[in-house]
Order: C-alpha cells, then structure tokens, then sequence
C-alpha cells in the first residue's frame, strides 16, 4: 500500500496546472477523464500512477478536485490523494514537494 512520502506534486502557477505522481516514476500512458483532468495508467499493470489536473486553483482546489473525481469515475478511489488532501489544501502556494 502507498504512503504519504508516495506523493509528490508539482504545481505550475503561470499555467495553472498541477501534477501529481503516485510512487516513483514509471512508463505511462494517460486517459482524458474530462477536459481538465488526465488519469495516469502504469503501461505494465494498468495501475493508477497519476493525475494531471488543468485549471486546478480555477476548478476551486483539492476538495474540488476530489468532488469531480467521484462524480466523473464511480468507484475511483485514491485513498492517498484522500489522505494528503489537508496537506495540499493547507498549501495555498503549492510549489512542488512531496507528502
């Protein structure tokens, strides 16, 4: 099971783009959930490796983020994005780092 130090993030302020990475760095592929969100799929075992969200602070945030996913992807749950979500909300600058 991931853990917190498994999340890593960069946000682009000028773009408004935020990323988020789910473990280490791993061949990829991605899959338009909507306009201003790309779920990230592992190439070897289709697992959920990250999120590419356009237009995050514009979208209202994580707790926005969130809501979207629930209700774009029945089922879809990412319990570390969950957990960390304080963390990322308590960030209002959220440069990059991790969790």
């Amino acid at each position: 099971m991931a853990n917190r130090s498994d999340l890593k993030w960069d946000y682009d302020e000028a773009s408004d783009i935020l990323y988020l990475s789910f473990g280490d760095p791993v061949p990829a592929y991605g899959e338009n959930l909507d306009d201003d969100i790309v779920l990230r799929h592992a190439i070897e075992d289709d697992a959920v490796v990250g999120l590419t969200v356009v237009g995050f602070r514009a979208m209202g945030g994580i707790d926005a983020l969130i809501d979207r996913l629930n209700s774009l992807v029945q089922g879809l749950r990412i319990p570390l994005l969950t957990a960390c979500a304080p963390e990322l909300r308590a960030n209002a600058e959220i440069g990059s780092g991790s969790g």
